[in-house]
């Protein structure tokens, strides 16, 4: 409109690009004097604080996860042969204490002791967050 205006009043310019230039930026300008804008920037959140619309890791969630897993491998594998075993039976195949013990053929009560142990040194490696 501002384009239509000025044109009216002064006639086709003798270069376009520059006097469309002109009369954006001049239109930037009023805008920010204008009210709004002050209201506008009050009433908005920090560029800082808004969340990002990607929710995947950041880069420092994916350092701190590599680190994490590296450590978790580390302990992994300085389990004893049978603690890994029952380990992996239980949390990861989903078996149940019966069942790895008839299967290992060892007593209920070994397969509860092997796995807390396993269980309790991941966890100390961790911190105790696991």
């Amino acid at each position: 409109m501002k384009a239509l205006e000025a044109q009216r009043r002064q006639g086709p310019p003798d270069d376009w690009g520059p006097w469309l230039t002109r009369i954006a930026v001049n239109t930037c300008h009023d805008r920010r004097r204008a009210g709004w804008w002050r209201r506008f920037q009050r009433g908005s959140e920090q560029i800082e604080t808004v969340p990002l619309a990607d929710g995947g890791p950041t880069p420092e969630d994916v350092a701190i996860s590599n680190e994490t897993r590296r450590q978790i491998w580390q302990v992994f594998r300085g389990l004893p042969d049978r603690q890994r075993e029952v380990f992996v039976l239980r949390h990861v195949e989903g078996w149940t204490g019966p069942e790895i013990a008839a299967s290992l053929g060892l007593s209920h009560g070994s397969v509860k002791r092997h796995l807390f142990r396993a269980v309790h040194r991941l966890r100390a490696a961790l911190g105790g967050a696991a």
